[in-house]
């Protein structure tokens, strides 16, 4: 494939879809200053999506106590994030590779943005799951700054800043639970989305004038029909595995989510098998060099969700007395009884000592803040040791850090110093994970696949997130916490105390769900046999694990436009075959 020159004024820079050409805008002899720059603004740009998660998780009961209209879908809030997000990580990591990465962020940006506004504004449920879908297209974020890094910073440089991107630098770790906190505690739910939106308009300039567009380019088809099917058949499969509890795992309405997403997965396969330009070739999908970091993905996601459900509902959970004293002050007024004269007659069945009856700024303090500082300086140095010694070491030091905390959160989960302090193990298990995959993936991917196959990365997260629900719902609900009483005929009577359930519950979830996802994603990262070398930042070894397709043409933009300096030109070398 020969090079060739952009017509217009200036000099131009010669991308081909081969990798010798991948280090056309590279920033080799940029100022630290302006390289620092850069990736702040790509890293703090790319905290919309723990923002997701550490800020708006935890109001959704208070969303739903707003929303009447919303009766039982009050989960949607969250599923309708996780089902649109899954469905557009990839097509957006597709559409990076094809039209411009920075072009591409500010899009997704200005999406979230909209969607953001409209939830700040709306009293319709409807309406509000619009905006929420809007927002969830920020999820692909991560995945586009993983290849915009690539592209343009120096080799040295791009294994730490995959995991300062993976972990943030902290303020949507660290400030954004004590932050969000206080304004749930002190002011409506909206102001939430008035904080993101103010987020949203202050960083969307930020990165329009510091971070410069990567000049690579892949000239080839967007493969709609492959998107349609991909994005469609993902969202069924999330649609079951998300609502499975609630809907019935074997309704017919149910089932229809599921069949019809795994028909359109097929179909996608099919489709992409038979096109010369492909959203993602199936070889690469089959390689274990990626096939295996896209398992690991999925189970070590199961282990990152579990707490970020589990301790919040626990330790928000009001404080035993206060649970019990409710039902009986209830069960007084309905009998018209002083509480004294019921009390003999009602007992309880099961342990909720665990209940701390925390407020969300007292979680974030006591517990959230523990956790997300471990996540945000492992994740660095996770960076550091895939560069020194290969990702595969992060990745196996990662995963066997979560068997740990999973270990010691069996037995030990009572009390907050318990979850704050075993925490730390499941935060260098975040950090380490976080840094090594995208870290492996990018030295098995060459550059032309690098948006697709990080979208497709975070597709498998997403599956491990909504395998995770899926299977800790069921096991709380089938350890409630119930009140007994004699029934009007005078036969004793159980009744579920809603959303409260026993420690028996929890304890099942963390050695069940949790333990076992991190054993096997420690188990597949013994397995790896990539990594092993230092981390190279995308850079070549060797032959290319993919050869490049046909429909990828020759592109090239003028030099100006994406980096200050002007690397040495490339030795010129013989096309893959």
């Amino acid at each position: 494939m020969s090079e060739t020159t952009a017509p217009g004024s200036g000099p131009a820079i010669s991308i081909t879809a081969t990798t010798t050409d991948e280090n056309a805008g590279r920033m080799n002899s940029a100022s630290n200053a302006r390289l620092l720059t850069i990736l702040i603004v790509l890293v703090l740009f790319s905290e919309f999506v723990p923002f997701q998660y550490a800020m708006v998780g935890v109001i959704i009961p208070k969303i739903g106590a707003a929303f009447p209209a919303s009766g039982n879908s009050t989960s949607w809030a969250l599923t309708v994030l996780g089902v649109v997000g899954a469905a557009t990580m990839a097509l957006a990591g597709k559409a990076s590779d094809l039209w411009g990465k920075k072009r591409t962020l500010l899009v997704v940006g200005v999406i979230f943005l909209l969607g953001t506004l409209v939830c700040a504004l709306t009293s319709n449920w409807a309406v509000f799951l619009v905006g929420r879908a809007l927002q969830a297209f920020c999820l692909g974020v991560p995945a586009v700054s993983y290849g915009i890094i690539r592209d343009l910073l120096p080799r040295r440089w791009i294994p730490v800043a995959i995991g300062l991107v993976a972990t943030g630098l902290g303020f949507a770790a660290v400030l954004a639970p004590l932050f969000g906190g206080l304004l749930t505690d002190h002011y409506s739910w909206r102001s939430i989305f008035w904080f993101l939106l103010g987020y949203a308009v202050f960083f969307l300039p930020l990165m329009l004038i510091f971070v410069p567009e990567s000049p690579y380019r892949v000239r080839q088809k967007f493969d709609w029909p492959g998107a349609l099917l991909l994005g469609l058949g993902v969202a069924g499969v999330l649609i079951y595995l998300s609502e499975g509890t609630s809907w019935g795992w074997g309704s017919l309405a149910n089932l229809g989510y599921l069949l019809g997403g795994l028909v359109l997965l097929v179909a996608f396969f099919a489709w992409e098998s038979h096109i010369d330009y492909p959203m993602m070739e199936l070889s690469l999908l089959r390689a274990p060099l990626v096939s295996l970091v896209m398992l690991i993905a999925v189970f070590a996601t199961i282990c990152v969700a579990v707490p970020n459900y589990l301790i919040p509902y626990m330790m928000e959970t009001p404080a035993p007395g206060s649970v019990r004293g409710r039902i009986l002050a209830a069960a007084a007024t309905t009998a018209g009884r002083p509480v004294s004269a019921v009390k003999p007659f009602i007992s309880f069945q099961g342990d909720i000592n665990y209940a701390a009856g925390m407020t969300v700024f007292q979680l974030a303090w006591h517990i959230t803040i523990t956790l997300s500082v471990a996540a945000m300086l492992f994740g660095p140095l996770g960076g550091y040791l895939a560069r020194r010694y290969g990702a595969r070491l992060p990745m196996i030091a990662g995963t066997l850090s979560l068997v740990i905390a999973y270990e010691l959160w069996t037995p030990f989960h009572g009390a907050w110093a318990d979850q704050a302090t075993i925490g730390v193990f499941w935060g260098i298990g975040f950090g380490f994970y976080y840094a090594a995959g995208p870290n492996l993936l990018m030295d098995a991917v060459p550059a032309q696949r690098q948006g697709v196959s990080s979208g497709m990365l975070a597709v498998a997260s997403s599956i491990g997130t909504a395998l995770a629900t899926a299977s800790l719902t069921p096991i709380l609900a089938a350890h409630p916490f119930e009140v007994v009483a004699p029934s009007a005929s005078g036969k004793l009577q159980h009744t579920v105390v809603p959303q409260v359930y026993t420690n028996v519950g929890f304890t099942d979830v963390y050695l069940l769900v949790g333990g076992t996802a991190a054993i096997i994603a420690l188990v597949v990262a013994i397995a790896l046999r990539s990594g092993r070398s230092p981390a190279r930042g995308g850079a070549p070894e060797g032959e290319s694990l993919l050869v490049a397709s046909a429909a990828d043409e020759v592109i090239s933009v003028p030099a100006a436009r994406a980096a200050p300096v002007q690397p040495a030109p490339a030795k010129p070398v013989p096309t893959d075959p």
